[in-house]
C-alpha cells in the first residue's frame, strides 16, 4: 500500500507540477521507489502464499504417512502421552479406543463393528424372573483373523466391568448374570444360556471366497475353557499381566465366572479354512431378574449402532395392567434418545447411530403403570 501510494503522488508531482530540475527529481524518485516496493511486495506476497500451500501440502503428505507407516497403537499411545502425560493407564484408554492392541501396521489386529443392530426381547416367565433373548448383529470394518469366538459368564460385578478391558482377543461376549441372594442361580442361569447360543458368520477363507454360515448352536465345539487357562484369555489372571499390577486371584471367581470358547472352523463345517470373520450373528437367552428393573447392552469394543430394536409385549409385573419403557444410553449422548417412558404393548425402536466404545451402552428400564 506504501509502494501504491508512493508511485501515485510521483506520477501526480510530474503531472501537475511546473516543470523543473526538482519536481523531476522528486517525482522520479517517488515513481520509482513506489513501483519497486508495490513490486517486492506483490511477489514476497505471492512467494509467501506458494510457500505456505507447499508446506502444508508436505505436512499433510507427512503426517499421512505417518500414519500409514506406523502402528494405530504406537500412534495413540504418543498422542494420549502428550495430552495426558506418562501414565500406564493410557493403555486401556488407547485400547478402547482401537478395539485392540494395534500392534499391526495395517489396523489388522483391531476389532470395529462399522454396522452394528441389536435386537431385546423380554418374556416373562413368572413373578420374579423373565427370559432376555439379544440377538447381536456385527459387520467388522477390517476382516477379523482369528479362529477363536469366547464367551464369559460372570455373576461378580467387579469382572463385570473388568472383562472387557482384560481381554485381548478380537472377538468375545460378556454375559452378567445377578446373583439372587434367596435363590442362588448362577450355574443354572449359565447352563440355560449355553444352551440357547445360535451363532451364523460370513467368512473369507484361504482363496478369498465369501461363505455364509446359517445362526445355529455351536452343539459339542462349545467347549469350557478349564480353571488353569483362563490366564490365556484374561490378562489380569496372569503374574505378567496388566502394567499396573492389578493381578487378580482365579480361585477367588471360581464359583462367579466361567469361560467357554467356540471353534469357528468346526462351526462352519465341511474342512472350511477361516482366513479372516467379516459378519457375525449371536443370539442368547439369559434369565433375569424382574426386581432389577433394566437390563442393558454394553459395546464389547468400538461399534457403530444403528438402531436397537425392543420387543417388550410379552413381560409383565404383578399387580400392573401395564409395563412402561425407557431405553437411555449411558456414558454417551444420543439425539435418538426418547425423554419420556413409553408403553411396552407393542415393540418400538431406539435409532442410535452413533459410536459406541467399551464402557458406552444402551439401558432399557421399566416400572409399573400405577407409578407413573
Amino acid at each position: 500500500m506504501a509502494g501504491g501510494a508512493a508511485a501515485v503522488i510521483g506520477v501526480l508531482v510530474l503531472a501537475l507540477l511546473p516543470a523543473g530540475r526538482a519536481a523531476t527529481v522528486v517525482g522520479s524518485v517517488l515513481v520509482l521507489f513506489g513501483s519497486l516496493t508495490f513490486a517486492t511486495a506483490a511477489i514476497g506476497a505471492t512467494v509467501r502464499r506458494e510457500l505456505l500451500r507447499h508446506v502444508a501440502f508436505v505436512n499433510e503428505v507427512v503426517e499421512r504417512g505417518v500414519v500409514e507407516v506406523l502402528p494405530p497403537g504406537r500412534i495413540a499411545d504418543r498422542l494420549l502421552e502428550r495430552i495426558y502425560g506418562e501414565s500406564a493407564s493410557n493403555r486401556e484408554v488407547a485400547t478402547a479406543l482401537l478395539g485392540g492392541e494395534g500392534r499391526v501396521s495395517n489396523g489388522g489386529d483391531l476389532t470395529i463393528s462399522e454396522h452394528t443392530e441389536i435386537d431385546f426381547r423380554l418374556d416373562s416367565v413368572d413373578d420374579r424372573s423373565y427370559q432376555l433373548v439379544m440377538e447381536q448383529r456385527y459387520s467388522f470394518r477390517n476382516r477379523i483373523p482369528t479362529s477363536t469366538f469366547v464367551i464369559f459368564a460372570t455373576s461378580a460385578p467387579r469382572l463385570r466391568d473388568t472383562i472387557i478391558s482384560g481381554c485381548r482377543l478380537p472377538l468375545f461376549e460378556l454375559w452378567f448374570v445377578r446373583e439372587d441372594p434367596d435363590e442362588p442361580r448362577f450355574e443354572d442361569s449359565v447352563e440355560g444360556m449355553r444352551d440357547s447360543v445360535r451363532m451364523g458368520m460370513q467368512f473369507a477363507d484361504d482363496q478369498g471366497r465369501i461363505h455364509d454360515v446359517e445362526a445355529r448352536h455351536p452343539g459339542r465345539h462349545l467347549r469350557e475353557v478349564k480353571l488353569r487357562d483362563w490366564g490365556r484369555y484374561l490378562d489380569f489372571f496372569r503374574a505378567d499381566g496388566p502394567e499396573d499390577g492389578a493381578v487378580l486371584n482365579r480361585v477367588d471367581y471360581m464359583d462367579s465366572l466361567r469361560i467357554f470358547e467356540i471353534e469357528l472352523p468346526a462351526l462352519a463345517g465341511d474342512g472350511a479354512v477361516i482366513e479372516t470373520i467379516l459378519r457375525l450373528t449371536i443370539r442368547s437367552t439369559t434369565l433375569q431378574l424382574v426386581s432389577d428393573g433394566f437390563c442393558y447392552w454394553q459395546a464389547p469394543y468400538p461399534c457403530f449402532v444403528e438402531s436397537m430394536h425392543f420387543d417388550t409385549t410379552e413381560l409383565h409385573l404383578p399387580n400392573s395392567p401395564e409395563v412402561f419403557f425407557h431405553a437411555k444410553p449411558f456414558a454417551i449422548s444420543s439425539a435418538g434418545s426418547p425423554s419420556t417412558w413409553v408403553s411396552g404393548a407393542s415393540p418400538s425402536d431406539l435409532p442410535l447411530r452413533s459410536w459406541m466404545l467399551p464402557g458406552h451402552g444402551v439401558a432399557l428400564m421399566w416400572r409399573p403403570f400405577k407409578e407413573l
